[in-house]
């Protein structure tokens, strides 16, 4: 019986240590916000995922979607640059799926973007 006791301390001491020092548990798994955030969220990793056709669209500036995309890209870890060429993207986004392409990037892969100020 003592050891019985002494045995269970230990275990429970363990568990302790290992919960306290993140030995087990989860994490490492971004926030997917709420609300319209959520749906612009989902847009953007649709868009990363290439889980959406992207067609060559009409009246956007290819220049500045070209930069923007190249800027995305050299913000990814570099695992997911191997994986996913942004630029090859540019000239079949609309405004709204570069814009979620954008706030996707920012919350899977804690990016932080300097803000954009109105000239």
């Amino acid at each position: 019986m003592k050891n019985l006791s002494k045995i269970i301390f230990i275990q429970l001491t363990l568990i302790t240590a290992l919960s306290a020092s993140g030995g087990i548990g989860g994490g490492g798994i971004a926030n997917i916000p709420q609300g319209q955030d959520r749906e612009k969220y989902h847009l953007g990793k649709a868009v990363y995922n290439q889980d959406i056709t992207l067609e060559k669209q009409t009246n956007v500036k290819l220049v500045e979607q070209e930069e923007r995309l190249e800027y995305l890209q050299g913000s990814l870890p570099n695992t997911e640059k191997r994986r996913v060429n942004l630029p090859d993207f540019a000239g079949k986004l609309t405004e709204e799926q570069l814009q979620a392409l954008e706030y996707f990037i920012q919350i899977r892969f804690n990016v932080k973007f300097p803000d954009k100020k109105k000239e």
